[in-house]
Order: C-alpha cells, then sequence, then structure tokens
C-alpha cells in the first residue's frame, strides 16, 4: 500500500526552514526517472525541495513527488509493470492517440483534479498551441488535464484541450523552465537528464539517426534556457546510453540520477548552509 507524506515530516530539517529550496524537473522520456533518485539523494541529504516546477517527464514525476510521495514509492510506481504504460510512448497506427491509460493512472495516484490538495507547491510548464508561446500553471481544478497536456509529444499525443485553448508538450518551448519560480526560492536546483554528446559520422548513417539527433540537440538547448536563472545544475552521467524511450531500464536510470546528485551535495550543502548563516 502507498502512503503519502505528512507535511509535519518536512517541518524539521538541517536548515530548520529558513531556506525554501525549489527545483525544477526537465523533460526527457525514460531518463525523467533519474529525477527520482536526485530527489532521493536530496532528501537522504535533509534537503526537501518545497517548490517544484515539471514538464513532460518531469511534470508526471513532479505531480507525484508534490502529492506527498516519497522518492521510494515513486521508483516502486515506476517499476510496476502496468506504469511503464504511463511513460512510455508507441506510435500510433493511424493518426495521434490519447492518452487515456495516463489519466487513469493520474486519476487513481491523485484522485482529486486540483493543485489545492498538493502538499507542495507545483508549477507545470506547457505549450500554448494557439497563442503560440510557453505557459506555467500552479492553480486550479485542471492539474490532471495539465499534466497530460505538458507530457503530450506532438506527433504522438493529441493535444488536450483547456479554457478553450490547445496545449502540449511543455518542452516544444522551454524543456526545463525555471525563471518562472526563481522569485519563490532562496536556492534552486535543476535536474536536467538531457545532456549532449558528441556523435561520429558512422553515427549519423541514416534519415532516422539523423532525425534522432536534430530531436536530442533540439530538446538539450531547449533544457538549457534557464540555466542562469539556477544556483546548481545536476545533469546525471550516463543516461545518454539510455534512449527516451528505453523504460525497461527503471532502476538503472534511478541509480544514475541518485549518484548524479549525490556527486553535488556537498556544493549544494555548503551553499545552503552560507545562505542560512546570513538570513
Amino acid at each position: 500500500m502507498l502512503r503519502r507524506l505528512d507535511k509535519r515530516n518536512h517541518l524539521i530539517f538541517m536548515f530548520r526552514g529558513k531556506i525554501k529550496v525549489g527545483i525544477t524537473l526537465s523533460g526527457g522520456g525514460a531518463r525523467g526517472i533519474a529525477h527520482i533518485g536526485v530527489l532521493q539523494a536530496l532528501e537522504e541529504a535533509e534537503i526537501y525541495p518545497d517548490v517544484i516546477c515539471g514538464t513532460s517527464a518531469g511534470a508526471i514525476l513532479g505531480v507525484l513527488y508534490a502529492y506527498g510521495y516519497s522518492p521510494e514509492e515513486m521508483l516502486d510506481i515506476a517499476e510496476r509493470s502496468n506504469m511503464r504504460r504511463v511513460f512510455k510512448l508507441v506510435l500510433p497506427i493511424r493518426g495521434l492517440t490519447n492518452q487515456t491509460y495516463l489519466l487513469r493512472q493520474l486519476q487513481k495516484y491523485i484522485p482529486e483534479n486540483d493543485f489545492n490538495v498538493l502538499q507542495k507547491e507545483f508549477h507545470i510548464g506547457v505549450t500554448n498551441l494557439n497563442a503560440g508561446k510557453h505557459e506555467v500553471w500552479n492553480a486550479g481544478k485542471s492539474l490532471h488535464d495539465l499534466v497530460l497536456a505538458s507530457s503530450a509529444v506532438p506527433g504522438i499525443f493529441q493535444p488536450v484541450k483547456i479554457d478553450g485553448a490547445y496545449y502540449v508538450d511543455g518542452g516544444v518551448m522551454n524543456n526545463m523552465p525555471a525563471n518562472p519560480i526563481r522569485h519563490k526560492c532562496d536556492f534552486l536546483i535543476a535536474s536536467n537528464v538531457v545532456t549532449k554528446v558528441e556523435k561520429s559520422a558512422e553515427e549519423l548513417n541514416g534519415l532516422k539517426s539523423i532525425l534522432a539527433r536534430v530531436f536530442e540537440i533540439s530538446l538539450w538547448y531547449r533544457s538549457r534556457l534557464n540555466y542562469d536563472s539556477c544556483d546548481t545544475v545536476i545533469e546525471p552521467a550516463g543516461l545518454n546510453n539510455f534512449h527516451i524511450f528505453n523504460f525497461s531500464k527503471t532502476k538503472e536510470i534511478y541509480e544514475l540520477g541518485y549518484l548524479g546528485a549525490k556527486a553535488k551535495l556537498l556544493k549544494v550543502k555548503n551553499e545552503l548552509e552560507a545562505i542560512c548563516a546570513m538570513s
């Protein structure tokens, strides 16, 4: 039986609530599972983000965390065979497909379709197709629809209609928004699961590999737009060994996120302690 953490568990930690910590979670398909490892490492260091912003896979995992699920529970959810379908993107045979299964899972794990039920402040990055702009939502009774929209990859999933406008994956314009929550945090952490690596000419020897490379570079660029707004950026090494649809490697991807965050913990804790001393 999964349980939600009580808010009181987060009120006492090493920085005594003096510092408001934020985290922004990028999109990245299966690689997004690394965010769970990042959150696990932070909590082991008694660092509990108060404000979360998520896009695409980051929105799915971010809303679970904001609702009160622990990283351990989130990993358990991700490892369940039926839950892998929440993240799995299957090319439709006939046109665009909807996200009925993801909606059912959201309703199962977060029954209330309302931001007010979340235990932590949560922001979702989406792309407004009608207005042609990036938006970040953090209130209202369209929580499920916004998570669906944020993960609605164009060309695979149907746009989601909210308040008369159509929305798709927030990563289309900004894959890791940080500016919208910068003013709400004393310290802002970025967890980016999309990193750039060089490719040899032999690796780019066909249309499929070229198109995949273009998509990868574009997503990487859109993940770095707000780097300057973050106090620290966690980019787990080794994630490029996993395809964005590689959902069968949940534990391995989680471990990379965990190790990536552990490598940054000393720097993060020193900076938090410095901020705490000045407050």
